[in-house]
């Protein structure tokens, strides 16, 4: 039988801010795929996040609460919803030491993929309705999540476009924040309104992040599905 990869994935607190909490769905789609997924310790102990690095075969950022505006030098506004500090310094810590490496696939998914944006220097809008110049399409959607709400279009010859082998991605929208000012990435898919809803890093074999939540599609759609196979085959 073949090797499970190991994934780590991060994970947020609780409201009482006493226990890690992990949406079992992420869980689901990597274990899905013949992987093993390991819920990181929220830490900023350099050391300890070093040899999660240089143990796991592929790390995960998940979804969750909002980002701390401070990180990208903005004064909170009043859109912004409930942060954790703690997570914030966590992922940040772990995203950095992973931009040192090539060889540790890293997938990151609606918070994941702002938080990466973040520590590739860019920064996010703290609040899409109230920010955002232009008409925006319904980023929070009011059906069931596992229910794709809007389209994206894809960047021919992009990770995501050779993973989906599509240039038009039907997904589900659950966020209020999203992507700005681009940090050292490349944006490869868009919303109907021209918000940024994935990212890739060139240099890197697999270094991406999406806006949705593919973890809530996989069952059902193709795409979402092959997406969670490509991560997990490129962590073997």
């Amino acid at each position: 039988m073949p090797k499970r990869p190991l994934i780590g994935i991060t994970a947020g607190l609780n409201d009482q801010k006493k226990y890690q909490v992990l949406s079992r769905y992420f869980m689901e789609a990597i274990i899905a795929q013949g992987a093993l997924p390991v819920m990181l310790p929220l830490t900023t102990d350099e050391d300890l996040l070093h040899s999660y690095v240089d143990t796991l075969d592929g790390f995960l950022f998940s979804g969750g609460a909002d980002v701390d505006p401070l990180l990208f030098g903005q004064w909170q506004k009043p859109g912004c919803g409930s942060i954790c500090p703690l997570r914030d310094a966590h992922e940040l810590t772990l995203a950095k030491l992973l931009l040192q490496r090539s060889d540790k696939p890293v997938l990151g998914i609606c918070r994941g993929l702002q938080v990466l944006n973040i520590a590739l220097g860019g920064d996010i809008y703290q609040d899409l309705p109230s920010e955002y110049e232009g008409e925006l399409i319904a980023h929070r959607q009011k059906q069931p999540s596992y229910y794709p709400s809007h389209p994206v279009s894809v960047t021919e010859g992009s990770l995501l476009h050779r993973i989906s082998v599509k240039t038009e991605l039907m997904v589900n929208s659950l966020h209020h924040q999203a992507l700005h000012r681009m940090g050292a990435w490349q944006a490869c898919a868009t919303a109907p309104d021209g918000v940024i809803e994935a990212a890739e890093r060139l240099q890197h074999p697999f270094f991406l992040g999406v806006q949705w939540h593919p973890e809530r599609l996989y069952e059902s759609d193709p795409a979402a599905n092959a997406l969670f196979a490509a991560f997990v085959e490129a962590c073997r």
